[in-house]
């Protein structure tokens, strides 16, 4: 079924030059060269119980100059902020005022500390202790007094699975809420000898979507643009140890294969700071007991899926490994998670996710001067390679995994470095790689638009091969807080291709994306926010012929964010894709039967999602178009009901009918959520995930207990289900029940 693309291209381009004749907003930059201040040393460290009564304060540094800067840049914030700095030798301290007009409207529904604080009302932290503008830390506070914290891969963006120890309340008062901090200089790296820090302040305020900063840039605060706070001296990091003894056991029973297998062990991690800035990582018996379970959803696509790393140790420092394109998002960038130089996950964890016995690792990183740099060595035991059916079809050598990264900053912003991994740890054969990569940042490049640029090249070596083992890409992005945006991307990776520590979709392709859409701000509506229209190309083609493997136009008509916050988004595609005798089914888990050949597919997409800081929020999804010999049409909705602080429940169905030649299929795919706060330390979070055509169910459950920062208890109990005759009557295939008690030694 062929369409005429004609009528929604026109209509996008009528849309753009109706919504740019509308009155818009362009604000003026401030002078922010004032934003330096010193910070205030302090005899007495004040309580962290989130009143700002304490008279320690009164000697603080102060800061109260906020200006919006989302939705509409530099506009006078609609509520007021101050913020208190001081430090003594052994930590940071901030307190925020958050004055609020509406006191009763302040969004603070989550009470669990693993709870998803993105919607709530909360002040934000960010810190660059180097003064570097390319990396640092991020810590938040919400309302009710959680904390959390992120890591800065680079100057702009975070990555929020890193973890801290430190210190956050907050408290309720008749005209807003206030908040505390501890930063101990323990949790910290930093260059004793640099007395100016890059310092940034922010706060989200739900009701009204705005942001509030101390500095920003592009309709950004982050800390590549942020004031300074000078006069930081005489810090102490004690003897910069701490030792992370543990306790786990685990116990898991097939009722497949009838394998049953048990253990209880101690294992420890041991951290060390060389200098304030060297960081020295020890891990023995290593054990990952408490790591969140693997998402089972069904995968419907020809590529392997990517998930994500949940192991603490490898997520110390983690930010000082990543290589090329990892952890950046770039506008026009579409190769996702190919050619990933280095994928921790291939450690400890085969290739169907089954936790694999680590003698230990040890892992060095930090920064001299400019310079950045890490290394890991980790030896992994021997397993068993297993069937279905529980049958031994390979036994994986002990492995040892070394992985090496250096990079220099350079010009202002922008970093060049280097990579080598050497390991291969799901085969009895030696594998390397290397790569080099240059990182460039402007975030003032051309009126109110921030550049970024990657290119890298890598290269393994597998013994299976001799040539046509490398991978390349070049990117470039530019992006704001309105108007004009976007980026294009170049990518390859070679027939041969193979990293021993990486991870890849796909080989023998080469990919040409790109993107530009433009964004509209309303300043002066009482009901519309933003407007944004889009035009995507994807092409991916055989890397040798330059045939077509498959490729993408996409159109957003409209992506319309409303000032409450719900959000409506139309979109329509053009997808190509050649289905050759070599590939995997490109149906993924569906396991359609597509001929041979080239199918072109053109597809509509609608949808609503409420504002998400609502206490009953959802969405709604309509897909529909070709598919392949036929057509299909997706609808996917999903609930989240806060019934109270402490219960949270959440939901979503998909149903998608498949129209093809042999006859009419229906899938359905399930998930359900609930989250329990006992106390802000304690809380249980369930999952249950389900889909018809697998018929395959999975029961995950985690309950911790924080009973202090650095001492946790997890408790985990998970079950894979199957339907075995289609009634909805499922018997259990396996059970995995595990706990571990962690206690931090800090010295």
């Amino acid at each position: 079924m062929q369409q005429d693309f004609s009528r929604p291209i026109n209509l996008a381009a009528s849309l753009l030059i109706l919504l740019q004749a509308t009155g818009l907003v362009a604000q003026n930059t401030p002078d922010q060269a004032s934003k330096i201040f010193e910070i205030s040393r302090t005899d007495t460290a004040p309580q962290i119980d989130g009143d700002l009564s304490d008279p320690v304060w009164a000697n603080a540094a102060r800061r109260d100059d906020f200006l919006e800067f989302f939705p509409v840049e530099y506009r006078a914030a609609s509520e007021r902020t101050e913020v208190y700095v001081m430090y003594d030798e052994n930590a940071l301290y901030i307190g925020f005022y958050v004055y609020d007009s509406k006191p009763d409207e302040i969004t603070a529904n989550v009470f669990a500390g693993e709870g998803n604080h993105r919607y709530e009302d909360k002040v934000i932290l960010m810190l660059d202790p180097g003064n570097t503008q390319r990396g640092g830390y991020l810590f938040q506070v919400t309302a009710n007094g959680l904390q959390s914290e992120a890591l800065f891969t680079t100057g702009s963006q975070v990555a929020r699975n890193w973890e801290a120890i430190w210190q956050g309340n907050a408290k309720f008062v008749k005209d807003g809420w206030t908040a505390e901090m501890e930063i101990p200089f323990k949790s910290l790296s930093f260059d004793p000898y640099n007395d100016t820090w890059g310092v940034n302040f922010t706060r989200d305020l739900q009701r009204t979507q705005a942001e509030f900063g101390w500095y920003s840039l592009n309709g950004d605060a982050n800390v590549a643009n942020a004031g300074k706070m000078t006069g930081i001296t005489g810090l102490s990091q004690g003897a910069g140890l701490d030792i992370v003894p543990a306790l786990s056991g685990t116990s898991f029973d097939d009722k497949v294969t009838g394998n049953s297998e048990s253990e209880i062990k101690p294992s420890v991690d041991i951290f060390y700071k060389i200098t304030p800035q060297i960081n020295l990582a020890v891990t023995v018996n290593t054990d990952f007991s408490a790591t969140e379970a693997d998402s089972n959803t069904l995968n419907a696509s020809r590529f392997r899926r990517f998930f994500q790393e949940k192991r603490a140790f490898f997520l110390s420092d983690f930010d000082i490994f990543n290589f090329g394109l990892t952890g950046r998002q770039l506008n026009g960038r579409e190769s996702g998670n190919n050619a990933r130089a280095f994928y921790s996950r291939r450690i400890g964890l085969s290739e169907n996710g089954t936790p694999v016995d680590i003698e230990g690792g040890i892992k060095l990183s930090g920064q001299v001067g400019r310079t950045e740099f890490g290394a890991l060595v980790m030896r992994q035991d021997e397993f068993e390679v297993t069937d279905n059916t529980g049958t031994v079809t390979d036994v994986i050598n002990p492995t040892n995994a070394i992985v090496a990264r250096v990079s220099q900053s350079i010009l202002t912003e922008s970093k060049i470095g280097f990579i080598f991994t050497d390991g291969n740890p799901a085969e009895n054969q030696s594998n390397s790689l290397y790569g080099v990569d240059f990182n460039y940042r402007d975030s003032d490049f051309y009126a109110g638009k921030s550049l970024d640029a990657v290119v890298a090249y890598q290269q393994s070596e597998d013994p299976d091969f001799d040539d046509n083992q490398s991978s390349y890409t070049a990117a470039v992005s530019f992006s704001g807080s309105s108007g004009w945006q976007g980026g294009m991307q170049y990518f390859g990776v070679e027939e041969n291709y193979n990293p021993g520590l990486g991870f890849t979709q796909r080989t023998n392709s080469e990919l040409f994306s790109s993107e530009l859409f433009y964004v509209w701000i309303f300043e002066n509506s009482t009901w519309l926010q933003e407007v944004e229209s889009e035009i995507s190309t994807t092409k991916w083609n055989d890397l040798d012929t330059g045939s077509l493997d498959s490729s993408e136009l996409s159109i957003t008509l409209a992506n319309i964010t409303f000032l409450r916050g719900d959000r409506v988004q139309i979109e329509v595609s053009r997808e190509k894709e050649d289905v050759s005798p070599n590939d995997r089914n490109p149906t993924g888990d569906l396991g359609f039967s597509i001929p041979n050949g080239t199918y072109t597919q053109d597809r509509y997409e609608i949808s609503y999602s409420s504002p998400a800081f609502w206490d009953l929020s959802g969405g709604l999804e309509l897909n529909s178009g070709d598919y392949f010999t036929g057509t299909s049409t997706s609808l996917q909705q999903s609930l989240n009901w806060q019934a109270n602080r402490y219960i949270s429940l959440g939901g979503s169905y998909e149903l998608t009918k498949f129209e093809l030649p042999e006859s009419n299929i229906y899938t359905r795919e399930v998930t359900f959520d609930l989250g329990v706060s006992f106390t802000p330390s304690i809380s249980l979070s369930s999952q249950i995930e389900y889909d018809n055509v697998r018929r395959e169910a999975s029961f995950n459950n985690r309950l911790r207990w924080e009973i202090e920062e650095g001492q946790d208890l997890w408790i985990v109990y998970n079950q894979g289900l199957l339907d075995v005759d289609e009634d909805y009557k499922f018997a259990v295939q396996n059970t995995a029940v595990a706990f571990k008690l962690r206690y931090t030694l800090r010295f």
